[in-house]
């Protein structure tokens, strides 16, 4: 099988993608001698957006000093991630833009798309809030915490799995 055929199947073994993964991560910190991160660009937009929309908050010491509103290398991660999959799923043929849940969120919590995007957005809420409490997103701490043998990468790692194996059994139980 050729490279571009390779390149374009939907679905990667796991090992070729945390090789290509690991790869990234070492040529941002050699390139541009920045850890993979992306939390801190949702931060940074929302810095951006508080001093365009002449909003009190962009007043505050956090976005003024910690995140003030400019353009950081999280927000083009953060773009290029975005675009990344775009080109990839365009490329592998599997680009669909769907409002509808899938089969299993259907039968296990009925086919409300208001509900569905309701809870996306505030679990979106909480994965941002709870990566500010612990100091990075789940990239900066796993991949890039890791990659420096951080003990709180490590652990994160371990929660991660957990507490994703404990909710899927909650929400789906024996479904998944």
């Amino acid at each position: 099988m050729s490279f571009n055929e390779k390149m374009k199947e939907k679905v990667w073994s796991p090992w070729a993608a945390g090789v290509l993964l690991g790869l990234t991560a070492i040529a941002s910190y050699v390139l541009v001698d920045k850890t993979i991160g992306s939390s801190g660009g949702i931060e940074s937009i929302d810095s951006i957006l508080l001093k365009t929309f002449h909003l009190n908050l962009a007043n505050s010491m956090y976005f003024k000093f910690q995140m003030p509103p400019v353009v950081s290398f999280q927000i083009v991660l953060f773009a290029g991630m975005l675009l990344g999959a775009f080109v990839s799923s365009k490329w592998s043929k599997d680009f669909k833009f769907r409002m509808m849940p899938d089969q299993q969120w259907t039968q296990n919590f009925g086919p409300s798309k208001l509900k569905r995007w309701a809870l996306i957005f505030l679990g979106g809420i909480i994965i941002e809030y709870s990566a500010g409490i612990a100091g990075g997103c789940t990239s900066g701490l796993a991949i890039s915490g890791t990659m420096q043998l951080s003990p709180a990468g490590l652990l994160f790692i371990a929660g991660l799995f957990v507490s994703g194996i404990i909710t899927t059994k909650i929400l789906y139980g024996g479904d998944y």
